[in-house]
């Protein structure tokens, strides 16, 4: 069976070209999103601790350490597990996702101390999210999510 080739004139080639570039061009478009290097927290305040034992808090200012990704508010605990892979030496973290998960709002947090996060959400939709393992800058690990 021959396939069928449809002719068209350069002017209507040349358009079509260009509107495939430009769609293309807009889907490679990436925002990228870099967590901030630190926060500082007040003194933590234990209310619980036992009688003999007494709380002490050797750092206020954290350093980020990771990325959390979440289908809806963080706090609804929707977390998404990323897929790893090895780019030269350092792990590389990719989340895909679809329609119905952008309906709901893809959220990102920057994780420090293993126990504050910083969220935001996405304001637009996106088909996937890349990380890289965090690298030390003047001291501290700087973390940037690239979204498309």
């Amino acid at each position: 069976m021959r396939a069928r080739v449809m002719s068209c004139s350069k002017p209507r080639m040349w358009a079509a070209i260009g509107a495939a570039l430009l769609a293309a061009s807009g889907a490679a478009a990436a925002m990228e999103i870099a967590c901030p290097a630190r926060v500082t927290m007040q003194p933590a305040l234990i209310t619980d601790a036992p009688d003999g034992w007494q709380p002490q808090q050797r750092r206020t200012t954290l350093s980020v350490q990771d990325v959390v990704v979440t289908i809806g508010p963080p706090e609804q605990r929707h977390d998404l597990k990323p897929d790893i892979t090895m780019v030269n030496g350092r792990r590389s973290y990719n989340w895909r996702f679809v329609a119905a998960e952008n309906e709901h709002g893809v959220w990102l947090s920057c994780g420090y101390g293993n126990t504050i996060l910083l969220s935001q959400k996405l304001s637009t939709p996106v088909a996937q999210c890349q990380a890289q393992e965090p690298i030390v800058e003047n001291g501290y690990r700087k973390l940037v999510i690239t979204c498309r």
